[in-house]
């Protein structure tokens, strides 16, 4: 096994937490939606649409089954276990959006559980892990974030507005 796979073998949690997490979305968002949509409209304004339960769906099982080919590819490839680091940067600033959709709906928001009990403590675990192993430069940490950023906002809201369209 390559480092790469090392490292990649100690971020397993990832793909883990996100299916855990991507579960308790695929059962809550269906009855939820009419909700959330009712929700954004009211913070956003009438025009704002979100995906039906369907394209939701087939998103998460997409974006699940990226994730752990991700993680088999890293197994095997050094530089793609930095990817998974930035996959989990991304997944901490999801569960900043999911908190404040359940501010914004006074209550619960679908993920919301699972983002704050396992992919917040995911992050914790992965980003102390990788710390302490010293395999990221200062540079690459920084980047991180800066992908994470450009992932959750604007790459997961063009990937929603494809889904509308499909």
């Amino acid at each position: 096994m390559t480092s790469g796979g090392r490292r990649a073998a100690g971020l397993g949690i990832i793909p883990a937490a996100f299916l855990v997490h991507n579960a308790e979305e695929a059962v809550m968002i269906p009855p939820m939606l009419p909700v959330v949509q009712a929700a954004l409209r009211g913070v956003v304004g009438p025009w704002a649409t979100l995906p039906s339960a369907g394209q939701y769906l087939v998103s998460l099982v997409i974006l699940t089954l990226a994730v752990f080919a991700l993680w088999l590819a890293a197994l095997r490839h050094d530089g793609l276990a930095y990817g998974l680091v930035v996959f989990q940067a991304t997944m901490t600033l999801n569960v900043l959006n999911h908190v404040g959709g359940a501010v914004i709906l006074k209550g619960y928001a679908p993920g919301v559980v699972t983002a704050v009990l396992v992919e917040a403590v995911t992050s914790v675990v992965v980003f102390r892990r990788v710390r302490r192993a010293g395999w990221m430069s200062r540079r690459q940490w920084t980047w991180a974030a800066v992908w994470a950023v450009v992932l959750h906002g604007p790459v997961f809201y063009g990937l929603g507005l494809l889904a509308l369209r499909g």
